[in-house]
């Protein structure tokens, strides 16, 4: 009885041994993210109204939006935050936002285990979003592309 397990136990090894690895040495090789991976979320300043659909939709209440009137009549955003460290990534905040200012994107570089890193103000959030759309050619990640006046204001402030 014993010899026909550890028989089958190197049936098993010989049929995987002749197979390719599917891990890969980061970061060396970096795999690709998948399109609909629920990756980081990031906020896009410039596409966001404040008007706090995203915060309402949040089950875990983890994004912070505090808002005041304008002049003109819109809601100037006076704070956005977002805590990831209570953040589940469910991606409802995404969906409820209108003007799809908070998307999920990002790279695996991206990753932080700090606990005081994964809250981030108004700030650390578009300076976030700002790199991204760098790394990415100033497309979203959504696949549009980002308007040329949006990218003079990116790089000025740079």
């Amino acid at each position: 009885m014993y010899g026909l397990g550890v028989v089958k136990g190197m049936m098993v090894t010989l049929r995987h041994i002749f197979r390719p690895p599917f891990t890969v040495q980061y970061p060396e090789e970096v795999r690709p993210i998948p399109r609909r991976a629920r990756t980081n979320l990031v906020w896009f300043e410039e596409r966001c109204t404040g008007c706090s659909t995203c915060a309402q939709a949040c089950p875990d209440g983890c994004i912070l939006v505090a808002t005041s009137p304008a002049e003109d009549g819109s809601l100037h955003i006076d704070r956005y935050e977002i805590d990831f460290r209570i953040c589940m990534y469910c991606g409802l905040c995404v969906e409820a936002c209108p003007y799809e200012a908070i998307q999920a994107g990002g790279t695996w570089k991206d990753v932080t285990a700090e606990f005081e890193a994964m809250y981030r103000d108004q700030d650390a959030l578009t300076r976030f979003a700002r790199n991204y759309l760098r790394e990415s050619n100033y497309t979203y990640p959504n696949s549009q592309r980002v308007p040329d006046h949006v990218i003079q204001l990116i790089e000025q402030g740079s």
